[in-house]
């Protein structure tokens, strides 16, 4: 039977309170506050450690079988007593949720005593997905290969896994080839690997922990799909590594995946809903404003259009205590916040949070328990960037889904690639860390051949519509610009200054709104960005006389 991923990880889960339903009749779907989705809420004495009730979960029968239970093995990688929960990179566990690196919450307070670095075996009970049973520490590896583990060794490659790449069935997953359940189209194979990527600049992927290059951010773990392809040859697309046309070895790529990363981008707890698609983030920040963020199946931004919902003040048990509250859209230049102030909320504050995504829509209901202040993950300012080349050997290839901050539901296009692949950053041939930038020239006439390069190289990636890593060469080109102004002003004459510093500006500001605009993928807010990044660039040339 199929897995699906996209039903198995519901980020902390799904859990029904009992006292506040009785259950839907058999075949029914649960709707409005019947069916809730918990955050961080511990289970208390009273209330079971498995879900009671969830008609949407369970078999139509008058009297419901007991949920089935999983062996749970996987690494741990945080532990939060204050919120009782646990990071594990979980392995597959058939049937019940894929390869996964997950927060979940513990039944017993002494499971809070494991350490990070320890590889434990737990029990999980179909449709409770955010509850780790009977923790405890397992000695030595556990056998068998699974998707998304890591090789042994760095020369061996992880499993064959097979999947769906129809439209609504992305999250399919199998350990052989078979036939998509829905559409009946036969399923592809692919490598699925734990990978590493920046948080706010998807277009960095690397396959081991570090610092992200642009804002110096700790790198977060995702799900990927490995590929091998050519420098010079990106169409090329293997599941093995070989020798290119060329007589070059081929280099990886990684391709994102849906469902792949649900890690919060605001210090947030994460949800999925149970359409598998819409994604929401909930933040408590000061002066006491709880805050939403949408996010689609690759967790790009998702514009509100059409959204509604209410907030209410909550116990320590779930039970309302307050009036519900209408939330309003937020300011973020995305539009994919619903926002409203709660005063006098003390910490810790328990929310519920009623959405519809649409007006005929049925209600969906989170909670949300905040033991302090949400924070944003620290970051430093962003660090100069070296231009490479494309077809560079021992490069890192990323493919990255397109589209904008309103995209179709999983939009899969190409044998699941949705928008091109680049080089993006060099490689050493032992172990894939990124090598040493390059020093930018040190004569003038040497940057401006550099920023003309990386110019050029923006215009392609744009006619490409590989939008996702235009970001790279504009930001090198801002660093070019930068260093002509600060080292090589004395070659520009001095009526001229003015208008050399004010095309440097000119220049910074549209690469880092580039960089932005790319990240979501969005070709229209793009395409005017551009337009003042090559004014700015034809600016500078024409004061340096090279145009």
């Amino acid at each position: 039977m199929a897995l699906l991923i996209s039903s198995a990880i519901l980020a902390l889960g799904w859990w029904v309170r009992q006292s506040r339903k009785t259950p839907a009749p058999a075949g029914r779907d649960v709707t409005g506050a019947e069916a809730r989705q918990s955050a961080g809420t511990s289970l208390t004495p009273s209330q079971p450690a498995v879900p009671e009730s969830n008609s949407s979960l369970k078999p139509s029968a008058a009297q419901p079988s007991e949920p089935k239970e999983h062996p749970f093995r996987g690494t741990v990688e945080k532990v939060d007593a204050n919120a009782r929960t646990l990071t594990i990179n979980g392995e597959n566990v058939p049937g019940w949720m894929a390869a996964m690196t997950m927060t979940y919450r513990v039944d017993k307070d002494e499971s809070l005593r494991v350490r990070a670095g320890d590889r434990i075996i737990a029990k999980v009970y179909d449709g409770d997905f955010s509850t780790l049973h009977e923790v405890r520490t397992a000695a030595g590896p556990t056998p068998g290969p699974t998707a998304g583990a890591k090789p042994a060794n760095a020369n061996e490659l992880p499993p064959l896994s097979w999947v769906c790449t129809t439209p609504g069935e992305e999250g399919v997953l199998e350990d052989k080839p078979g036939k998509c359940p829905q559409s009946g189209v036969p399923l592809v194979p692919v490598r699925i690997v734990t990978a590493y990527s920046c948080l706010k600049f998807q277009s960095f992927i690397q396959d081991k922990p570090g610092v992200c290059p642009v804002d110096r951010s700790e790198l977060v773990p995702i799900t990927v799909s490995l590929y091998f392809t050519c420098g010079n040859d990106l169409n090329v697309r293997e599941l093995d590594p070989g020798t290119c046309a060329d007589g070059s070895n081929r280099i990886k790529g990684y391709e994102r995946r849906s469902h792949g990363d649900h890690n919060p981008r605001h210090g947030g707890q994460f949800f999925m809903a149970d359409d598998n698609w819409h994604h929401l983030e909930g933040t408590f920040v000061r002066p006491n404003v709880f805050r939403v963020y949408f996010y689609d199946d690759f967790t790009r931004p998702l514009a509100i259009a059409g959204f509604a919902g209410t907030v209410t003040k909550t116990d320590s048990d779930g039970r309302d205590i307050g009036a519900p509250i209408t939330i309003r859209p937020g300011r973020t230049k995305d539009r994919n916040t619903l926002e409203m102030r709660l005063p006098g909320t003390t910490l810790p504050a328990s929310i519920a949070l009623r959405v519809k995504f649409k007006a005929d829509d049925k209600e969906r209901v989170f909670d949300f328990t905040f033991p302090d202040y949400s924070k944003e993950p620290a970051a430093t300012p962003p660090a100069a960037v070296a231009a490479q080349p494309a077809g560079t050997p021992n490069a890192l290839v990323v493919t990255t889904p397109a589209g904008g901050p309103t995209p179709a539901p999983s939009p899969q296009t190409n044998g699941n690639v949705t928008g091109g692949s680049v080089p993006i950053y060099p490689f050493t041939a032992a172990g894939n860390s990124i090598a040493p930038e390059e020093a930018l020239p040190t004569t003038t006439a040497e940057l401006l051949a550099e920023l003309a390069k990386r110019a050029q190289s923006v215009k392609t990636l744009l006619e490409q519509g590989n939008l996702s890593a235009v970001w790279y060469p504009a930001i090198g080109a801002k660093d070019v610009a930068l260093t002509l102004e600060q080292n090589h002003m004395n070659d520009v004459p001095e009526a001229r200054r003015a208008d050399m510093a004010s095309a440097v500006k000119r220049l910074t500001l549209a690469a880092w709104q580039i960089d932005a605009a790319g990240d979501l993928g969005n070709r229209e807010r793009l395409l005017p960005l551009y337009r003042d990044f090559s004014a700015a660039i034809a600016d500078i040339q024409t004061i340096y006389g090279t145009r």
